[in-house]
């Protein structure tokens, strides 16, 4: 499972736009004795570029995804919050502490949601991939460390470190959440990731209460990207890396969906 954990990261580089910027370029180079077919390299980087860099279809991939499930409407409770891993950065120096990042989201909103008295237990999942980080601590221990902070008290956090993508915590979790006879659960992550994550939980058979957090658009940022702007206009011809970031987690997430369907690891 390890080397198809890290063929799922080296892979998909290959086509998001970085990767297919590089490959396009680095095939200009060598049809330098070719100016008809480095002409054509040229041409079709530029393309990428644009259509990456730009904010639309960035906005329209994400959107898709992020309103794949309602926000959590406070209806139901469970006995278990589920935190999808992500969002930290380990505490190593120069850092004095575990540092979150936009997907540290999940730790904060989930706390939220245990405060607010949803469920009994915050489960945290995830390891890290060691040939990649180097790294002994896990995810769920660094999101536990960040949950403690928080004033979740230590024994209402159940920890699993063995899983390395979502498939593999799906598997783990439902594995934990069975010993506690617990077939319902509150899943927290991003929004872009919900519809992935929700459909592995649900082949484990596990009943999903989706929780979405992290979004990249608000309907006011979507009503406003939607409205022409005549100041703003700059952005829509030059590109931005910001949209290409963005466009990159939502490739991601497309490829991750496709792939997982593929295996039957989601519904």
């Amino acid at each position: 499972m390890d080397f198809f954990v890290y063929l799922s990261k080296f892979l998909p580089t290959l086509v998001y736009p970085a990767g297919i910027l590089f490959i396009s370029l680095i095939l200009a180079l060598a049809f330098s004795k070719h100016p008809k077919w480095q002409k054509r390299m040229v041409i079709f980087a530029l393309i990428v570029l644009f259509v990456c860099g730009n904010p639309f279809p960035t906005a329209l991939l994400t959107r898709n995804l992020e309103n794949s499930f309602l926000p959590f409407d406070g209806a139901q409770k469970a006995k278990v919050i589920v935190v999808l891993g992500g969002g930290t950065e380990s505490k190593e120096y120069p850092r004095q502490t575990v540092e979150i990042s936009g997907a540290g989201d999940r730790i904060l909103y989930a706390a939220d949601l245990w405060k607010e008295g949803y469920a009994e237990y915050l489960l945290f999942g995830g390891a890290y991939y060691e040939l990649l980080s180097g790294e002994k601590r896990s995810v769920a221990s660094d999101m536990a460390e960040v949950a403690e902070s928080l004033g979740i008290p230590k024994d209402k956090i159940i920890l699993q470190e063995k899983s390395l993508n979502t498939y593999e915590e799906a598997v783990e979790d439902a594995a934990v959440l069975k010993k506690m006879n617990v077939d319902e659960v509150i899943l927290v992550t991003s929004a872009t990731h919900m519809r992935r994550a929700a459909g592995c939980f649900e082949a484990q058979g596990l009943k999903v209460i989706p929780a979405a957090t992290d979004y990249g658009y608000t309907d006011k940022s979507w009503e406003n990207l939607m409205t022409v702007n005549w100041e703003k206009l700059y952005t829509y011809i030059i590109p931005q890396s910001s949209n290409m970031s963005s466009l990159e987690t939502a490739l991601k997430e497309y490829i991750g969906i496709f792939v997982y369907r593929l295996r039957g690891w989601m519904e």
